[in-house]
């Protein structure tokens, strides 16, 4: 009976709640778009948070699942390792019960329209048995397959057998063309299952052989196992860690290289993790702030229902019972509020999926969904903002003197007194967070256009580029690289062309140690490293990159001529300060070693990022030491690179026909893909902070407006006495003004240790950029300003007479 008398209760205070919301629209309608806005926010980037680190992992055993990755001696994480390094974790480790590694590559074959290009794995048999896949249809290859390197085998992707051969179950047994090789399909995947990263169409045998691991290259494989039931991550990262450290003493490959394990959830955050709760952290404030802003308004409307409230209480309604019904109007106005922030909610997370699908992401970006788990968070979060804006209004407004509440309200002063001063400390605080958050959106902004305005060391306007993957021996992938230039630069239109391995800004770079010819040996391998690029003839014109000092490449360097290199101004200056570079002769750790002469100096590139100074680079002639995948460059004279395009697939595919060409573009779209990231993260920043400013400027409103009709008595006794105006526009100004100096003062105390967090995203500016700070502090005040002007304006046109009679 209890319990079916208080779900009555509840059941009345929840029908009197919606006819007061519903008298008073107005109110109920700020109130509810103010916690939608906040809520929404929360529910959008909780929805990834949900996914990147609370879902579970698409595969059999996902928990035990790791990734095995390694650290340089500088100290810099790569999550690529090398086969022989492998091998040895492999043969030695009892903490794993499989280790694989795996290389994602593009494969070309045939499609429907020709040759395509399409993503696959290279990778042993142990794949499967980590991630705990088995073929629906057919089989996966065997480790004899794969380690013989006799059995050209292929397994297809699930989605990709669907799509390329229609879901033809006959495909098995039948031959599909990998490169210049064909492979015979020996199984399906099932549906659902994807590789972590990225989507991958080809399953490929890698063929290791333990006795020559390098010929399937070098530190370039992700490397991933399945712990053993009962071993815990501690234990394999000592186990291994004292494996690489045995290792590395026997080979110079790991020579000063360190070991470290990671869960496969961790592994595929990564840095998203740490933007992640940081954009958690903002939203939070930003719901913070409308949660203020809908306490004062209670306070206000709690304010004009003394009367109401004071006369229940003499029938007999105790204070717990008022506040109970107060609370469930709370509750009410939070459920509106957060029905509408999850649909808005749902619209910001798929707004932001389309954002920051090539911008951020992390292993499951395809599970960006709501589900149960976000909708219990909006509910929960919808609960506690109900809880945390309507407590302390409730218990004001159930604390109130009968007696003077039910004689009038004009004599209430004190009561007025308390609820200004509460409705104060909440503006001060929104004041002082929205402060925090313009600061970060500042700087942030600044930030961007820093790099807006970085020197990249190359021109990307009018340069069209294409990426293909040429196989073959060494001689015929250095004729086919070299007919290609021939033939494009036969192109009307086309003024230069030349080929690198990785573009700058594309992602990728090699590295290594070196030394010079008859100089000391280094102490230390790590002490002489250099970033090195494989470029074709014409490379450097076609980049607009300046050459310094020597020659550059050209048809005079052959594969049968000695080895010729360039280096960029930051290895001069490095390496050889004070000393000719010219005709200095170097070997490096790198793909076939060979005694190279320096025979030119070019210009500095920034080619790993925006925010990375150029490094020390040597640049091999890829005439003479050719790789498998080249980029294409070709320096045109229109305006769109992009109309030659077909003019050089025409001419290329003259060359290889069954060579499919792939991420035709200009380079100037890999530029504003390297601004993508800063972009979004000044975008979302700002618009949080721009919403939290106007939150923070209705609350304002609200606390002038309030502050004006309860005293208008006040100012009218003041105005019959013989203030003016402008008298009447100081008092109320000059309170505004200290409340909101307070709370500008106290954000900026905020923000000096709260940018720190956001260091790492900052380029060219510090964190406590005085002009930054001056430039919100000039915002605001314009923002307070404007806020105030109506509530004063009309506070200082009030009739003596009627403000004397009001009440």
């Amino acid at each position: 009976m209890a319990i079916w008398a208080a779900a009555e209760r509840f059941g009345q205070d929840l029908r009197y709640a919606g006819r007061g919301m519903w008298k008073t629209a107005a109110f109920t309608i700020v109130a509810v778009i103010s916690l939608a806005l906040g809520i929404s926010g929360n529910t959008a980037i909780f929805t990834f948070v949900n996914a990147a680190l609370l879902k579970p992992l698409p595969y059999r055993q996902g928990e035990r699942i790791v990734a095995v990755m390694q650290s340089s001696p500088q100290g810099e994480l790569s999550t690529l390792v090398h086969p022989r390094t492998f091998l040895h974790w492999h043969e030695n480790s009892h903490s794993v019960a499989a280790l694989s590694i795996a290389q994602q590559i593009s494969v070309n074959t045939q499609g429907v329209d020709g040759p395509e290009e399409v993503p696959a794995v290279w990778a042993p048999a142990d794949l499967f048995r980590v991630f705990g896949v088995n073929a629906a249809l057919g089989r996966v290859f065997t480790e004899e397959e794969a380690r013989s390197g006799s059995a050209f085998v292929a397994v297809l992707d699930h989605s990709y057998w669907r799509s390329r051969f229609g879901g033809d179950a006959a495909i098995l047994g039948k031959s599909i063309r990998t490169g210049d090789s064909m492979a015979t399909v020996i199984g399906v995947l099932p549906a659902g299952f994807q590789m972590p990263g990225s989507h991958v169409s080809l399953y490929l045998p890698l063929p290791l052989d333990p006795a020559k691991p390098e010929a399937v290259g070098s530190r370039a494989f992700e490397c991933y196992g399945l712990l053993r039931p009962g071993i815990t991550l501690a234990q394999a990262q000592a186990e291994l860690a004292v494996i690489a450290n045995q290792f590395s003493r026997q080979n110079p490959v790991d020579e000063g290289w360190s070991t470290r394990v990671v869960t496969l959830r961790d592994y595929l955050v990564r840095d998203s993790r740490r933007i992640l709760f940081l954009l958690l952290a903002i939203v939070a404030i930003v719901l913070l702030i409308a949660c203020a802003n809908v306490a004062g308004l209670l306070v206000a409307r709690g304010h004009s229902r003394r009367a109401e409230l004071a006369l229940r209480c003499a029938l007999g309604a105790s204070r717990s019972r008022l506040m109970q019904q107060l609370l469930v109007e709370s509750l009410a106005l939070s459920m509106m509020g957060g029905a509408l922030g999850l649909a808005l909610g749902i619209l910001a997370s798929r707004s932001l999926v389309f954002l920051a699908k090539d911008v951020v992401a992390f292993g499951q970006m395809n599970a960006v969904s709501i589900d149960g788990r976000v909708l219990s968070f909006t509910l929960i979060l919808s609960v506690l903002t109900a809880l945390f804006f309507g407590f302390i209004p409730a218990w004001k407004a159930s604390r109130l003197d009968l007696q003077t509440s039910i004689k009038g309200q004009g004599h209430a002063g004190v009561a007025s007194t308390v609820h200004n001063q509460f409705r104060s400390a909440l503006v001060i605080g929104e004041v002082a967070l929205s402060v925090v958050l313009l600061v970060g959106a500042g700087l942030l902004l600044r930030t961007f256009t820093h790099l807006l305005d970085v020197r990249l060391g190359f021109q990307p306007e009018h340069v069209l580029t294409m990426r293909t993957m040429i196989l073959g021996e060494p001689d015929h992938r250095a004729h086919v690289m070299e007919s290609m230039l021939q033939r494009v630069e036969t192109i009307p239109g086309v003024r230069s062309a030349g080929l690198i391995q990785f573009l700058p800004l594309a992602g990728w770079r090699n590295r290594g140690p070196f030394h010079f010819i008859d100089k000391p040996l280094p102490v230390k391998a790590e002490d002489m490293q250099s970033d090195v690029s494989t470029v074709s003839r014409g490379y450097f014109d076609s980049m607009g990159i300046p050459l310094l000092k020597g020659r550059a490449f050209d048809q005079t360097d052959r594969m049968d001529t000695p080895r010729v290199a360039l280096v960029n101004e930051s290895f001069v200056k490095r390496f050889l300060q004070g000393e000719n570079p010219i005709g200095q002769q170097i070997v490096g750790d790198w793909a076939d070693p060979k005694n190279t002469e320096i025979i030119g100096v070019v210009g500095d590139i920034r080619h790993n990022g925006l925010t990375s100074a150029p490094q020390p680079t040597v640049f091999l002639a890829e005439s003479q030491v050719p790789g498998y995948i080249t980029y294409l460059l070709a320096r045109t004279i229109v305006d769109d690179p992009m109309q030659v395009a077909s003019a050089i697939r025409h001419e290329l595919q003259g060359v290889a026909p069954t060579q499919p060409f792939a991420d035709v573009q200009p380079m100037g779209q890999y530029v504003r893909a390297a601004l993508e990231r800063p972009r979004l993260y000044t975008a979302l920043l700002s618009t949080f902070a721009s919403l939290a400013l106007v939150l923070a400027a209705v609350g304002l409103y609200g606390l002038i407006a309030y502050i004006v009709r309860v005293r208008t008595h006040e100012i009218g006794i003041r105005m019959a006495l013989g203030a003016d105006q402008s008298a009447v526009l100081r008092l109320i100004l000059g309170q505004t003004a200290r409340r909101v100096g307070i709370g500008m003062l106290l954000g900026l105390v905020l923000a000096v240790p709260a940018t720190r967090s956001i260091g790492s995203l900052l380029y060219g500016i510090r964190a406590s950029d005085p002009l930054t700070f001056v430039a919100v502090a000039t915002v605001l005040a314009l923002a307070a300003f404007v806020a105030v002007y109506v509530p004063v304006r009309r506070a200082s046109k009030i009739d003596p007479m009627l403000a004397l009679r009001y009440e």
